[in-house]
């Protein structure tokens, strides 16, 4: 039996299938997750080894080198970077995808462990960190203090940071800025030289002080007692009485260092709209919902903020929720939209209000049937399920729309109703199914893509074939018992409007169809035509920019400030002040602004970090939302530019590009140069060269170079020879320099449960000159206490703030950001103008970032497209019997590809990896109207009638389901490309690609197909099927 007789017959049953789907898909609904993308797994493991006081080079040769080498060998490993700087090591190693990060993570730590020994003594224990997408902020909130500033670190701990902890789906929350209560040992210089004292022994006998040891049990008659030797200090007064020396009398560590209970020294600077604060990164479980957990930290920080001192404040900055909701309100609004586009067009087009709510409540089953099946699947409500329903909306009515269009002519013939379901469904029952195959055999391939193209669009393919799949069958068994029930022969509309546009559409039919016999009797004409149309086409194809990605207007604007190598913390943070009163007196449009400037200590969370230098301060705005501005991101730079351009001594370069964003997808500055090649000086020379030339370019802004030279360093030079003979090495000199001006935190001081550094360092008047560095002394292994002047000699060089490496060989970065035209364009330009760049011996460059990857998901893409034609073709093949039948059909792709060209190109978007999702879904959907038209024309033949007779006449049947079909895709696809709330950049480029590829396409159908076939009837219409 078949579905549309099993429809018919059992009605009560069909009837209970379906209410039972929809009930568990709006319950589903109701439990599905909200977030911005799909969940993914990005497989990159960072590798962060500290080494205190060493330089860039050392780091690179000591640490970076030895760990590349043996980490390169793992298993699935597709690229290692790296970037060595001073005291700090961080490795980057990105797998292909689908690796297990576990295993890798396993791997890398055994490799780690086996080169262990060959680290110096001074580094400590890499850190090997797998990405995890919870750990991105789901909120970044800012806390500021008038009175309570100085107590304001311990009430973030306290107050906030532990209690957002314990809210339902947050991970941790992690602060960051403001002062650090820290006991620091102020070093007198001339009183250490005075009592040949050295700062190695303080620190060593702070440590022998400064410990409770347990010494085992004593018995005494029926006790047993717990033998304890506290020696922990238990005030910072203590720790000023404790000995240092007795051999000249008793000399204490508050005779030669002033004691002081305070802040440690504060390198770095973290403001919220110019005034100091404390950042707090809330971050989310694994798997957690980010939506969710936002939604519990809004309702928390109210209570919070009452527990406070009146002078504090919880300001927040970033919330990721924010962006969630309103793409996600968006695409709901486009979903809406496009439902009610879609019921109107049925209506004009079918006529009868009975017939469409028949044919429309294809939409709500088919959908919240998806629902249920995301739901089973695990997917979430995001940006990418949500497109793919909105996309799917205009689709899953089509086959409900052919079933319909064939059940009421039977109706019209005067076949009672329940047999002209019956026969009217099977009639076009293979036509549909094979119309629904094809749009899937043209997602499938796109499923077994790989990278950041499967997870953009892999899940887009799953679920638009999970509605197509819903609508088949709705279409096969609901409609067909719909109609048997609810339409009758003879039933017209009497609505006024309807009945003039059905005679309106009644005239285009007959104009067709006039249309349709002259151009049989003109084929070859006919075709020249279409062929002299399309090469004319092609000349709009060079008028079309060319990019990865859509760039997202997300509300976020990053400025990089640059003031000369060596400039202090404080004077960056007080031009970065300087520049924030700028932006904050010409942008109407800003929210909040964040500026960060020096040198954090944290390796494991630079978020508000930024380059490890003190001359760079970086500023971060949140905007108001889209709907709330006339201007976007980068049309808001255009206008600060020219103000900030002429600050002295400054460099400022703008992006729209999130940090992490460039992790997720890949995705750079919007123009990315990489250089090749060992020598430092003379990479930076060539680096040079190429930003000179590259300057020259109109549209091309914020060059720059990752590499300088420019980082003035004191080089203390052992002679190896005279601290040998001491019994003292590199090392031992090089962490007796790091003791007296970075200072010594290994001792620690607890007090009311908490735990704070005691920091050992030469006291600030005694560390701000080059001569003080002379007078250090360092011990020896026989105690002697020996000047570092006879030691070793300084030198000043300038060095690189960090040394970069990808592959194992050093590179130099070149970014820039694209303004006025597309990144196609000027990459396109910058390869002509490189041309008379001359490339130093050894040297050698290439485009990457942004370009290397568009290339690469060009490529997959295009794998999948092919892929998907073959599938396309076997399963027409199949429905037709016939090798050649399909392609006539195909031949409508390319003018449907030159149509979503055309409307690209009006409507200034660009050819990138979202657009060419939309070329690959257009050519599903363009063999539908093919194969419904096709299917008929064998069926009229078959039924012995002649072959001009059968191309008219099934020409003018179908071309109101043709129209029909065309026209409910189009339009729910519309809200689509006219969206311009937030995140709508991501999906605009799909909708103008579908809605001007289908017109066209539809066109030389309804055109070029009929005459094709005549052309090729010799071949086409065998005794088989006129048999």
């Amino acid at each position: 039996m078949k579905l549309s007789e099993f429809g018919v017959k059992w009605p009560v049953t069909t009837s209970m299938i379906f209410i039972a789907c929809v009930v568990l898909g709006g319950f589903a609904y109701t439990r599905v997750g909200i977030d911005l993308m799909p969940d993914m797994n990005i497989p990159v493991i960072s590798i962060i080894t500290s080494y205190t006081g060493a330089g860039p080079h050392e780091v690179e040769t000591r640490i970076t080198e030895v760990i590349e080498e043996r980490v390169a060998t793992v298993q699935n490993v597709d690229k290692v970077t790296s970037s060595s700087m001073e005291g700090v090591s961080m490795i980057t190693v990105r797998f292909n995808w689908d690796t297990d990060l576990s295993e890798a993570a396993n791997d890398i730590r055994e490799r780690i462990d086996l080169i262990r020994k060959y680290l110096p003594d001074g580094a400590e224990n890499p850190m090997i960190l797998k990405f995890d997408m919870s750990a991105i902020p789901v909120m970044v909130l800012c806390v500021t203090a008038d009175e309570s500033w100085e107590k304001l670190d311990r009430i973030v701990d306290k107050k906030i940071t532990d209690a957002l902890k314990r809210l339902p789906g947050v991970a941790t929350a992690v602060s960051q800025g403001g002062l650090r209560r820290t006991v620091r040992v102020k070093l007198n210089r001339e009183r250490l030289k005075a009592t040949g004292i050295t700062g190695q022994q303080i620190v060593q006998i702070l440590h022998a002080q400064n410990l409770s040891n347990p010494g085992g049990n004593i018995r005494s008659g029926i006790m047993d007692f717990l033998i304890r030797t506290p020696g922990e200090f238990t005030s910072v007064e203590e720790i000023g009485e404790v000995v240092i020396s007795n051999s000249d009398g008793i000399i204490r560590l508050k005779d030669i260092a002033e004691i002081e209970d305070g802040f440690a020294e504060k390198s770095d600077e973290l403001m919220i709209n110019g005034k100091p604060a404390i950042g707090v990164i809330v971050q989310k479980q694994s798997g957690g919902n980010t939506f969710a957990v936002s939604q519990e930290v809004r309702a928390a920080l109210p209570e919070i903020q009452a527990q406070l001192p009146s002078d504090v404040k919880i300001i927040e900055f970033f919330d990721s929720a924010n962006f969630i909701k309103s793409t996600v309100d968006n695409l709901r609004s486009a979903l809406m939209f496009g439902g009610i586009g879609v019921f109107l067009v049925i209506l004009f087009f079918i006529r009868d209000v009975r017939a469409s709510l028949i044919v429309s409540t294809t939409v709500p089953t088919s959908l919240i049937i998806t629902f249920l099946l995301m739901y089973m699947n695990g997917y979430t409500i995001n940006q990418i399920s949500l497109s793919s329903l909105a996309i799917a909306l205009g689709m899953v009515v089509d086959n409900a729309i052919v079933i319909l269009d064939n059940i009421k002519r039977y109706l019209d013939r005067g076949v009672n109703p329940r047999e002209s379901a019956i026969w009217g469904t099977a009639e076009m029952g293979t036509a549909v199914v094979a119309s629904t195959l094809t749009t899937v055999a043209i997602f499938l391939p796109i499923i077994f893509t790989s990278g950041i193209t499967k997870i953009m669009f892999g899940q887009l393919a799953t679920i638009v074939t999970m509605a197509l799949i819903a609508s088949l069958f709705s279409s096969l068994l609901l409609t067909p018992m719909l109609c048997s029930k609810f339409l009758r022969h003879g039933a017209k509309s009497e609505n006024t409007w309807l009945m003039r546009f059905g005679s309106v559409f009644d005239r285009v039919e007959n104009f067709y169809g006039s249309f349709l016999q002259r151009a049989l009797h003109n084929r070859f004409k006919v075709m020249m035509v279409l062929f002299v149309i399309f090469i004319a086409s092609l000349a709009i194809i060079p008028l079309v920019g060319v990019e990865y990605m859509p760039q997202q207007d997300q509300g976020f604007l990053f400025m990089e400030v640059e003031l000369p190598a060596g400039t202090r913390y404080e004077e960056t943070t007080r031009v970065c002040k300087e520049i924030g009163t700028v932006i904050r007196d010409n942008a109407p449009e800003l929210k909040s602004l964040i500026v960060t400037t020096g040198v954090t200590e944290d390796v494991e969370n630079m978020i508000f970090s930024p380059k490890k230098a003190s001359n760079y301060g970086k500023i971060e705005m949140t905007l108001v939302s889209k709907n709330q501005r006339k201007s976007g991101a980068k049309e808001i730079i255009s206008r600060l530019r020219p103000l900030l351009d002429n600050i002295p001594g400054t460099v400022i370069r703008f992006t729209t590009t999130d940090p992490i964003g460039e992790m997720i997808i890949g995705a750079s500055a919007d123009f990315s140069i990489d250089v090749y090649g060992h020598d430092l000086e003379q990479g930076v020379e060539f680096a040079n060269n190429i930003v000179k030339a590259l300057s020259q370019i109109e549209n091309l802004k914020d060059l720059e170079i990752s590499q300088k030279l420019a980082r003035p360093e004191m080089q203390v030079k052992v002679n190896r020879e005279k601290a040998s003979a001491l019994g003292l090495n590199v090392s031992d000199i090089a962490r007796g320099v790091e003791l007296y001006f970075s200072g010594d935190r290994s001792a620690k001081f607890r007090e009311g449960g908490e735990e704070y550094d005691i920091e050992v360092r030469l006291r600030p008047e005694d560390r701000v000159g080059i001569s003080d560095l002379d007078q250090v002394s360092i011990l020896a292994p026989n105690l002697q206490s020996v000047r570092l002047s006879n030691l070793a000699t300084l030198d000043q060089a300038l060095g690189p703030i960090r040394i970069e490496r990808t592959e194992q060989q050093r590179y130099i970065k070149i970014t820039g950001q694209v303004f006025g035209t597309d990144p196609g364009t000027v990459i396109k330009h910058a390869g002509e103008v490189l041309k008379n760049v001359p490339v130093p011996p050894g040297f050698n460059w290439a485009f990457s970032g942004n370009e290397k990857e568009r290339i690469d998901s060009f490529f997959l893409l295009l794998q999948a497209a092919i892929l998907g034609m073959i599938l396309v073709y076997m399963v027409m093949a199949s429905q037709f019997e016939s090798l050649l039948a399909p392609f006539i059909i195909f031949l409508s792709i390319p003018f449907g590809f030159m149509g979503a060209i055309q409307l690209l190109a009006l409507s200034g978007n660009r050819i990138s990896v979202v657009s060419l999702l939309g070329f690959i879904i257009l050519i599903g959907i363009v063999v539908n109207n093919g194969i419904v038209l096709i299917s008929y024309i064998n069926m009229l033949i078959r039924r012995g009638i002649p072959l001009n007779q059968a191309l008219i006449e099934a020409g003018k049947s179908r071309l109101r389901p043709i129209f029909s079909t065309t026209c409910t895709t189009a339009i729910g696809m519309v809200p689509m490309a006219l969206s311009t709330g937030d995140g709508s950049e991501v999906w605009v480029p799909i909708g103008y690609s579908v809605i001007g590829g289908l017109f066209v396409s539809t066109i030389m159908t309804l055109v070029m197909m009929p005459v094709l076939y005549s052309l090729l009837q010799r071949w086409l219409v065998t005794e088989d099927l006129r048999e």
